[in-house]
């Protein structure tokens, strides 16, 4: 058959995001069973392992089930890795600005979803260990099993079908179905930075900075009355404006294109019907969808 390989390999990515989702979900049972305060230095030390052992399982098992040893640590250009993060979170921004809008009409509409994120401990350990959990190590680990891995998997045939399912499967792993766009699109740009630099290095900065500001943003809003909270996030919307500009500039000038991420794909429809075709792979879908539609279905208000 035309695509044998690419079923397989659906297959190894289906069994390794299973792997994720039973590491992530087993040990939120644990926590919930053993009735561990959200926040507190257990809480974190317990998640910050799991979540390590949830990425870097997956990772050996598409190593060995695929011969996959992709080379993502090359080396890239300071100013131009810096001017590729700066940029790439200026479109972010705008994309969870035009998410924030699509909510707001869910709100009207009657359908309010409570926000995720937990309260940011006080205490330096619990705050510490919570930028690790929240900064560190998604950008780190998430990086190197999205794009280093399912991305490197399925690239072979084809680039725009490899950016696709690894920019949904990014999305899903996050558990939100009413941010599925925002983390989407974020999902492709990423994408598009690493195929770009042929490095993971880039692709990191990006997340860091993204999670970075979000950690910094919700740790002012907890401690500060409203009007300060809007300013400070007002100043640092139009710093990040004029440094995404000038990063733009900075690519343009050393050639760098980010306009064309995609490109049309006449095969697209048989490569995805491989993925329905593959057991294994419909059942981690079908898995990431459950509880993305079951973690949104219980942040409503």
């Amino acid at each position: 058959m035309r695509y044998k390989n690419l079923r397989y390999s659906c297959n190894v990515i289906g069994f390794a995001v299973l792997m994720f989702l039973a590491i992530k979900e087993f040990v939120s049972l644990l926590l919930m069973a053993f009735s561990v305060e959200r926040g507190t230095a257990p809480y974190l030390l317990i998640n910050i392992a799991a979540f390590i052992v949830s990425c870097i399982m997956p990772v050996i098992t598409m190593e060995n089930m695929l011969g996959l040893h992709p080379k993502l640590f090359r080396r890239t250009n300071t100013a131009v890795t810096a001017a590729c993060g700066v940029y790439s979170y200026l479109i972010i921004l705008i994309a969870g600005f035009i998410n924030s809008l699509f909510l707001a009409a869910l709100r009207l509409a009657g359908l309010d979803f409570a926000p995720r994120t937990i309260a940011i401990p006080d205490g330096a350990v619990s705050v510490v260990l919570y930028f690790i959990h929240i900064c560190v190590l998604p950008p780190l680990l998430e990086e190197i099993f999205v794009r280093g891995y399912i991305l490197n998997a399925l690239k072979p045939v084809g680039t725009t079908f490899a950016v696709i399912v690894s920019s949904a499967v990014f999305s899903l792993m996050h558990s939100s179905l009413e941010n599925f766009i925002l983390y989407f699109v974020c999902g492709i740009i990423l994408a598009k930075v690493y195929l770009t630099f042929d490095s993971i290095f880039p692709g990191m900065l990006v997340h860091f900075i993204n999670n970075t500001m979000s950690f910094f943003i919700l740790y002012f809003q907890q401690r500060v009355n409203a009007v300060s909270a809007l300013s400070m996030i007002a100043y640092i919307n139009i710093f990040i404006l004029i440094l995404g500009f000038v990063g733009k500039k900075h690519l343009d000038k050393c050639g760098f294109k980010f306009k064309k991420v995609l490109c049309r794909d006449k095969t697209m429809g048989e490569k995805l019907g491989c993925i329905f075709k593959s057991p294994v792979a419909v059942t981690a879908l079908a898995m990431l969808v459950f509880f993305a539609a079951y973690q949104s279905f219980h942040s409503l208000i």
